[in-house]
């Protein structure tokens, strides 16, 4: 194919997101083993942000672009050229496609790989945009332990689209979910919408566990705590998850260190593991990627999931959100090119 005009926010550099990242007029050229997509909407992940300044948790372990790149990790889009040594692609030139991590995507065309892409339901085209997060909550629920119809599963990061898709997703299980958010300005949200779908929502502190812990009572406890967060309070949770329970850590943790005692996870046997996303990602075969995207959309749009989005409505406007998201957190930031 010949170089066609695109448009998109780029950085040559690692650096401070405003003082390194350009919108920029530039020419793509796709190679001979890739496909073009016309970027539709693209999520303003908080790890978007790191990776542009060179600070993202476990930046030597993923393949990123060499510079100058795109910014931004995935979006929605659709394939307006394939090249024809593609024979093997399961899409085509007009599908509704996801952009899997790591490929930027704050532009109007992209060219990837076929294998990076996705084909969706175009009804689902604005629930996908944040797809990585819905594949994450399904697999911290179904990679780690054995659980099973009304057992229960703590929470930390309440606010985050991740855990709001673990209680979304839980539901349809059979589980029960107790979830502990922040004590701040975004915590009556965040337990508005967990409410939704039957999960209690307590402070992340020691106040919010003594109450989770009598809400589990004289049960055996958690059988799955999911930390997003970590900091001084992972201990205080971490007391209420049942002998033999597993304990997974996963998101950028925001520089906080576990703090816990040894005798709470020694005495219950404990297991403590780490969730790594885009490894998890790379270690699924396309058709194991296709039918995990495929089942968490089908299932939270059967649940009605939302989550509070605000919107970049052209990549001129971007600025003008990411402050607020980056700062204040409590929703996603989504870049609207065409419906």
């Amino acid at each position: 194919m010949a170089k066609i005009a695109a448009t998109g926010w780029r950085y040559a550099r690692s650096g401070p997101l405003s003082s390194v990242l350009k919108i920029e007029n530039y020419e793509l050229r796709p190679t001979e083993n890739e496909a073009v997509v016309q970027i539709m909407s693209a999520p303003l992940h908080r790890v978007d942000a790191a990776i542009i300044n060179g600070t993202a948790l476990g930046r030597k372990r993923v393949n990123i672009n060499h510079f100058p790149r795109v910014a931004g990790c995935e979006g929605v889009g659709k394939v307006t050229w394939i090249s024809k040594k593609c024979t093997d692609s399961l899409v085509k030139v007009g599908d509704m496609v996801w952009v899997a991590p790591l490929h930027g995507t704050w532009a109007n065309a992209i060219a990837v790989p076929p294998t990076c892409l996705h084909r969706i339901d175009p009804a689902y085209a604005s629930l996908a945009v944040n797809a990585s997060n819905y594949l994450a909550a399904q697999h911290l629920l179904e990679g780690y332990a054995r659980l099973r119809k009304d057992q229960v599963v703590i929470q930390n990061g309440g606010s985050s689209v991740t855990s709001l898709a673990v209680s979304a997703l839980a539901r349809t299980q059979g589980l029960k979910v107790l979830t502990a958010a922040s004590p701040s300005e975004r915590f009556a949200d965040a337990k508005g919408r967990h409410a939704a779908f039957g999960s209690e929502v307590f402070e992340y502190n020691a106040k919010g566990a003594r109450e989770m812990e009598k809400v589990l009572g004289n049960g055996r406890g958690a059988a799955l705590y999911l930390n997003g967060v970590g900091g001084r309070f992972f201990d205080y949770f971490m007391r209420l998850v049942a002998p033999g329970g597993e304990v997974v850590t996963y998101g950028a943790q925001n520089s906080f260190g576990l703090m816990l005692s040894g005798s709470s996870f020694i005495s219950r046997e404990i297991t403590m593991q780490g969730f790594f996303l885009p490894t998890y990602l790379d270690s699924l075969s396309y058709q194991e990627r296709q039918t995990q995207l495929d089942f968490v959309l089908r299932a939270l749009a059967l649940e009605k999931f939302e989550y509070p989005v605000l919107t970049a409505e052209s990549l001129e406007k971007l600025p003008e959100v990411w402050d607020e998201l980056f700062v204040r957190g409590g929703r996603k930031g989504v870049l609207k090119l065409f419906e």
